[in-house]
């Protein structure tokens, strides 16, 4: 879930009259006060304790891989899947559609549409140019971006948790909140590439850059300064309303930029994206069952809601599979020219950086303030 999401307004938490079910959301939540907070962002403060205690034996970078490999065809996989099916189910009347307000049409052609056009162009060219080295690049673009979607992913489940407990922030709050996750995420991708080096990402070599020890020395300092303002004023907002801050969206947005960037433990930076997907995913399937309440609702078979439910996330299975492994492996039979002087994996390497880049596009669609149907389906 991208950060551009914000607080919705009163009429846009109205937004939906739809009929409850059995899966109707508890008051101040997206699920329960527990689930919540492990699927927000908990669940990493209980692991990296958990992870201290294991023998060191049972820390090894190669059996972590293989079991998180695993694990990305059911959590992280899907989470990429669900923005796509999200964003372009119903993409003509969404894109072209006059229904739609025109600032918005434009941000889904864009995103929809150009962004990844332009990403395939780039793609082909380093692939029909054998230019390897500037596909090296775009893998550390797609650490940029990514990085970027963590901490904007950690910032919207704060403001989410805001509107769901009713405890917004102020406009200044706010840009204290996002200008500190700017300044720790700009700071993460600095000292991942703190010393220029060269390194192998599925058979192909990436580069990083060295960055200049007054930069990287800088940018620790605005973090610092960022992260104490943040405290500064979560103590202000307690001293003048007497409430305590959203705890879950305050966890989930303190594990992102912290943790899940920050902390280096280069075993536990295999299990942090799972923990970022299914952070997402909590936000997903409540807008999802809440969208599917109201498309069952005058349904005769009480098991529609529950097919439509599961088929939901068996589409994600499939579109993930089909993105991260089928897809890049067919074009490797098909068009095998095009990989020779590049290597083997270059659709595989393409593959993996088009959806990562993408997909935070797509989320600065879906889930940006105003999108007429964000606050009409994520809040009941």
């Amino acid at each position: 879930m991208s950060a551009t999401a914000s607080p919705l307004s009163a009429a846009e938490l109205k937004a939906s009259n739809s009929p409850k079910t059995g899966f109707a959301q508890t008051p101040g939540y997206l699920f329960g006060p527990w689930m919540d907070f492990f699927c927000l962002g908990g669940a990493t403060l209980l692991i990296i304790p958990w992870f201290a205690l294991l023998p060191t034996e049972w820390k090894n970078y190669g059996d972590i891989l293989i079991i998180t490999t695993a694990i990305a065809h059911f959590i992280n996989n899907p989470h990429f899947a669900h923005s796509y099916h999200l964003f372009y189910r119903g993409f003509g009347s969404r894109g072209f559609s006059a229904e739609y307000p025109r600032e918005w049409r434009i941000r889904y052609l864009i995103a929809g549409v150009a962004v990844p056009l332009a990403l395939i162009g780039f793609f082909l060219w380093c692939l029909l140019t054998k230019n390897a080295r500037a596909l090296g690049y775009s893998v550390n673009l797609m650490f940029f971006t990514v990085g970027w979607h963590y901490v904007k992913q950690g910032y919207g489940m704060l403001m989410l948790d805001s509107v769901l407990k009713r405890r917004f922030f102020t406009e200044t709050e706010k840009k204290v909140l996002l200008w500190n996750a700017y300044a720790v995420w700009f700071l993460s991708w600095l000292l991942a590439n703190a010393t220029a080096y060269k390194a192998d990402y599925w058979g192909i070599s990436y580069y990083t850059f060295a960055t200049p020890q007054p930069i990287l020395t800088a940018i620790t300092a605005i973090a610092g300064v960022g992260s104490a303002a943040v405290l500064v004023m979560l103590g202000l907002k307690w001293r003048a309303t007497r409430q305590l801050p959203p705890i879950n969206g305050l966890v989930g947005y303190s594990v992102a930029l912290y943790l899940w960037l920050l902390y280096r433990d280069p075993v536990l930076t295999l299990i942090f994206p799972a923990m970022h997907s299914i952070q997402y995913m909590v936000v997903v399937w409540r807008y999802e069952l809440n969208y599917q309440q109201e498309q069952t609702a005058n349904a005769k078979s009480p098991s529609a809601f529950g097919m439509r439910m599961a088929l939901f996330y068996a589409i994600a299975m499939g579109l993930g599979y089909l993105g991260f492994w089928m897809g890049p492996r067919w074009l490797g039979t098909v068009a095998p020219s095009l990989v020779e002087g590049v290597g083997d994996y270059a659709f595989l390497l393409a593959a993996w950086i088009f959806i990562n880049v993408h997909h935070y596009f797509l989320d600065s669609v879906v889930w940006r303030k105003g999108n007429p149907e964000t606050g009409r389906y994520l809040f009941r």
